[in-house]
């Protein structure tokens, strides 16, 4: 029998609007910790702080940002997907996976400090101030020599000749040279923002006239554009995390970052979704049923990661590569082996263990604890990506870890979060929290497992 005997007609016309100053405090105080937060770190990314300051925090914003973002393109994934697989009973949370990636917008506001600060690039990038070294002896050799016509490409020949390990880089060149590196982040951005633009815009369009184009146009987009999108995710964490060791490559490393966002991205619709519900919200339309379909999803995904976490593992370690084994060299040496064992543990077993009683998936309150535990899981995936680079980059392999840097870390994380949570909130209150003239509508509060 239905959890849900109901019809449409029991349902409002026009669905459910978030009441914005139900949420103000939260909203309050979400936009505090990010304002604040987007001061401070503005001292820092501008150098106001000192050089130092700023090349750490550059790790501390890489680490922030990427984490934000791939929450935010899990969000577009989860939209996409269920139009391209034509799901009926997510139609009633479908709006939290529309807004949540939405924030692609600030995250081209955060991609920024990457972008025009080239402080901050030569501190993640250490191909770009090899570059710019490589431009300045194209320079001094056409000065030199009259009718020569070197470029940069020449300039990294004329390098290597001196020190061989700059020879990766002229094989490299034709990816991984500014120009196409500033193309790309533009790319990334335009792919990513007209997904999250059309699939909002068009599902708030059929709130109000009810038509059926809609459904039809937004499935054959999803489609399509499924394969680019799964493109601009791939390369973006190439570009800017993979690329931070120059040498360092990984055929699934584009899978492993997807896996983690949309693992995050889950977790944050069902806290959402339980947030709306203890303000009033989608009661009648809501249930047990749907977290438990939520929570399928994000023990699928649990051991989607760990298969891709360890099958990268084993293929880079069985391979033995000196250019691929560095990158878990460097994540089991010192502190970081801890960490790493983290990962194992309480990434995956734990949430493993926990996320497979079908009984916990219907329970609320075990749902947020568990999901506020994968976002944690999330925080230290990301972590152990990111700054296990900083501390040997910053200090020439001196040190693996920066006393103190580790306040920029909460600092960036901060200000992210504040921001998007501010933004998100908002959004949610612009039109109904539920798409209340999808043709699925019915099949999707009637959803049993």
């Amino acid at each position: 029998m239905s959890a849900h005997p109901i019809t449409l007609d029991d349902l409002p016309r026009d669905g459910e609007r978030l009441d914005l100053t139900k949420v103000s405090k939260l909203n309050g105080l979400f936009l505090v910790i990010g304002g604040l937060g987007l001061v401070a770190s503005l001292a820092y990314l501008l150098g106001f702080l000192g050089e130092q300051k700023q090349a750490e925090f550059a790790y501390s914003w890489l680490f922030a940002f990427f984490f934000f973002f791939t929450i935010t393109c899990g969000g577009i994934f989860w939209t996409m997907l269920q139009h391209a697989s034509n799901s009926g009973w997510s139609v009633v949370v479908r709006r939290l996976f529309e807004n949540l990636g939405s924030n692609i917008g600030w995250m081209a506001v955060f991609v920024l400090p990457f972008v025009f600060i080239p402080s901050v690039q030569n501190a993640l990038w250490e191909w770009i101030p090899i570059h710019h070294k490589a431009a300045e002896e194209a320079v001094k050799y056409n000065a030199d020599h009259s009718g020569a016509n070197w470029g940069t490409y020449e300039g990294l020949h004329h390098l290597a000749e001196t020190d061989h390990s700059k020879h990766i880089l002229t094989s490299k060149y034709g990816y991984l040279n500014l120009s196409f590196w500033y193309v790309r982040v533009v790319v990334y951005f335009a792919i990513l923002g007209a997904l999250a633009y059309f699939l909002r815009k068009w599902s708030i369009q059929q709130d109000k006239d009810g038509s059926f184009k809609h459904t039809f146009r937004s499935r054959a987009f999803c489609c399509i554009l499924l394969f680019p999108f799964a493109l601009a995710v791939t390369f973006s964490a190439v570009d800017w995390v993979m690329a931070m060791d120059y040498t360092w490559f990984s055929t699934m490393w584009g899978v492993y970052i997807f896996a983690g966002g949309a693992w995050g991205a889950m977790a944050v619709s069902i806290l959402a979704l339980t947030y709306v519900r203890s303000n009033g919200y989608l009661h009648k339309v809501t249930s047990g049923e749907h977290y438990h379909l939520m929570g399928k999803l994000l023990f699928a995904f649990t051991v989607f990661w760990a298969y891709i976490a360890f099958s990268q593992f084993f293929l880079i370690w069985y391979a033995n590569i000196t250019e691929e084994t560095r990158f878990y060299i460097l994540r089991n040496t010192g502190g970081w082996w801890y960490l790493s064992h983290v990962l194992v543990w309480l990434h995956f077993a734990v949430s493993f263990v926990l996320l497979l009683s079908a009984g916990r998936k219907k329970r609320t309150g075990v749902m947020n604890a568990l999901c506020f535990w994968v976002l944690l899981m999330h925080v230290v995936d990301w972590y152990w990506l990111i700054i296990p680079e900083r501390g040997p980059s910053l200090s020439e392999g001196k040190v693996l870890w920066l006393d103190g840097a580790w306040v920029g870390d909460v600092i960036a994380l901060l200000t992210m979060g504040g921001l998007c949570g501010w933004a998100y909130l908002r959004r949610l209150s612009k039109a109904s929290l539920y798409p209340c003239r999808d043709p699925r509508l019915l099949e999707s509060v009637t959803a049993t497992n």
